[in-house]
């Protein structure tokens, strides 16, 4: 399943009792600074990150000042750095520079390179990757509810990813981690969010047949970071309810 690079528009709010299944995070260059930050693939303006540890779904939605970023891969875990975790973890690929936006996922071999579509593991040599899913793949149709990219007329590009993450989180890794299986957490958090995360400019993919990246290449820049603290959202505050709100046609400025 593609999909279209399309406008988003609104604001969900759901009823119900304060819960702790919902976190958020929320970073802004005008209040948290960009220190260490590369923004050679496309200027960081902020970023709006949700996950419900009761249903899997997962949100990420981020607004580059620029418009030169096409895509970008993504690594999130409870706290540290997902850099060097492998067999723990989910690399999300969030391809933009078609027509249509791709998102695949694979297993993330803990390098810090977007090698995990080639390379499944760290040991020696190559091996196999530990594919995920493909949402252009039928069988994962449904489990990217939302994937958009927007320009808008002040400059800046939002890029949106809503997803069940359930398929992810249960996935069983092909090159677990020293502990086993029970090592992988597949991408949300809760109280702190650990976060790797290169946006790309001028990228190049290819793919197979079946929907399986075989090329991913550009320029890059990366946010990479360990223990953000996030916030417990009560169920009735629930913020971009991406799968109920009204798409419309992709604007350029």
């Amino acid at each position: 399943m593609k999909f279209s690079k399309m406008a988003m528009v609104g604001v969900a709010v759901f009823a119900g009792a304060a819960q702790a299944d919902l976190y958020q995070w929320d970073w802004s260059a005008d209040v948290d600074g960009v220190a260490g930050l590369n923004m050679n693939a496309g200027e960081f303006q902020s970023i709006h990150a949700e996950f419900d540890t009761n249903t899997d779904r997962f949100v990420w939605s981020v607004t580059f000042a620029n418009q030169i970023t096409d895509g970008y891969t993504l690594a999130v875990n409870n706290g540290p750095n997902p850099k060097g975790h492998a067999g723990e973890l989910a690399l999300i690929y969030f391809d933009a520079s078609g027509a249509d936006v791709r998102v695949t996922g694979y297993a993330y071999n803990g390098f810090n390179t977007t090698t995990s579509y080639q390379d499944g593991s760290q040991e020696s040599g190559q091996q196999a990757a530990d594919m995920i899913f493909a949402s252009s793949s039928t069988e994962n149709a449904s489990l990217v509810t939302a994937a958009s990219v927007i320009d808008n007329i002040d400059g800046t590009r939002v890029m949106t990813l809503e997803m069940d993450a359930s398929l992810i989180n249960s996935h069983n890794p092909a090159y677990p981690g020293p502990e086993g299986p029970s090592e992988w957490t597949g991408i949300g958090f809760e109280d702190y969010l650990g976060l790797w995360m290169h946006p790309f400019k001028n990228l190049n993919t290819s793919y197979d047949s079946n929907g399986l990246l075989t090329g991913w290449s550009g320029q890059q820049g990366w946010f990479d970071g360990k223990d953000y603290p996030t916030v417990p959202a009560p169920g009735a505050f629930a913020l971009m309810g991406l799968g109920g709100m009204v798409a419309g046609r992709r604007r350029r400025a």
